[in-house]
């Protein structure tokens, strides 16, 4: 089944939609063709500049970085003001999606959001170290800003990844939070951050554990797709470790579709609720790091066959839905699903990179 990665034509398709979907300020608009995403996140962006950076593209992988530093920047006194005692007014959070010129959205938004800043932390510190770089002041000065933001508040209840459930603290977005205080630790060489983000981690082992699996969110029983991120790209446990291994076994048998797609959680309804190339990417990758190739290899495969003729990768697929009764109301409300996506496809390559390793 093995083909070499580099043959794909998803490959150079994949580069050119991050291109093309890359503003001339260095944001990545997470689906230019899709007007409700007409917007740079920061966690897709961290994801995507990863990609980037993993395909020789430092430039792209740069420019993200630069834009995100100056958006930060232009907000750092409302950041500031929650740092000081961990309480916030609405108007005073950072934004989690920003227009192109780095101004926030004017539409209402769920924007009390961790694990996208985090995100951006562990990817800075990543392109910093793979190209030896030092960071630059404006660098240090975000990325302190980015790292008190989220002292201040990482034990609060926020939206998950999804952007949805505030009232939850959310696995997946404290395996980010753990990710990114260790970014910064790194990135200014100061351990305290480095102790909090062990702090953060312990509590994660202690409260978002159900049955010898991560659970979705603190209290609760169920899991989500993203739990895979702890391990791969988080790193709060080894792949191997019997939680992990818990996790996966759960995810593979709640949430993986006959073919390969992987839900988001079960009663997910979002267009129907359908398999998302991201999720089947983190499975994948899950696969590989306990050594089933073969079955990395084949998920590979799946995503590969969901791209259209002009090798665009979707949002999620509509195969098999949760609930297909959802799937005409949310393109009533917004239109077609997502496509392209640019985290599908930075997810996409990303994990090609990783097959390319023996």
């Amino acid at each position: 089944m093995s083909i070499p990665a580099t043959t794909s034509p998803l490959v150079a398709a994949s580069l050119a939609v991050i291109r093309e979907g890359q503003s001339a300020e260095g944001a990545y608009l997470a689906c230019p063709t899709f007007p409700t995403y007409r917007y740079s996140w920061f966690r897709d962006g961290a994801f995507i500049a990863e990609a980037m950076d993993l395909w020789g593209h430092s430039d792209s992988a740069g420019a993200f970085h630069n834009w995100t530093v100056k958006t930060i920047a232009a907000q750092a006194s409302l950041a500031g003001q929650v740092s000081a005692d961990g309480e916030f007014q609405p108007g005073h959070l950072l934004h989690t999606r920003y227009r192109a010129d780095g101004s926030p959205g004017s539409s209402e938004w769920p924007n009390f959001q961790l694990d996208g800043l985090a995100t951006w932390l562990w990817a800075l510190e990543r392109h910093l170290s793979r190209h030896g770089l030092e960071a630059s002041d404006s660098q240090r000065s975000a990325t302190r800003v980015v790292a008190d933001y989220l002292l201040a508040l990482w034990a609060r209840p926020n939206f998950d990844c999804w952007e949805e459930n505030a009232e939850e603290l959310h696995s997946a977005t404290l395996g980010a939070v753990y990710a990114g205080l260790l970014g910064a630790a790194k990135i200014l060489g100061e351990p305290q951050y480095e102790g909090a983000a062990s702090a953060v981690r312990a509590y994660l082992l202690t409260h978002g554990v159900q049955n010898g699996h991560f659970s979705k969110h603190v209290g609760g029983e169920e899991v989500d797709g993203n739990l895979l991120w702890l391990t791969v790209p988080y790193g709060v446990l080894t792949a191997d470790h019997p939680i992990s291994r818990a996790t996966a076994r759960k995810v593979r048998a709640d949430l993986l579709d006959p073919e390969g797609g992987v839900h988001r959680y079960a009663r997910d309804t979002y267009y129907g609720g359908g398999s998302w190339i991201i999720l089947s990417a983190a499975l994948a990758h899950d696969h590989l790091a306990v050594g089933d190739r073969t079955e990395a290899e084949r998920l590979l495969v799946w995503i590969e066959s969901q791209a259209t003729p002009e090798g665009h990768l979707p949002e999620q697929t509509s195969r098999f839905l949760n609930d297909p009764a959802y799937l005409p109301k949310w393109e009533e409300r917004w239109g077609r699903s997502a496509c392209p996506l640019l985290w599908s496809h930075a997810t996409y390559l990303t994990l090609v990179k990783a097959l390319e390793v023996p």
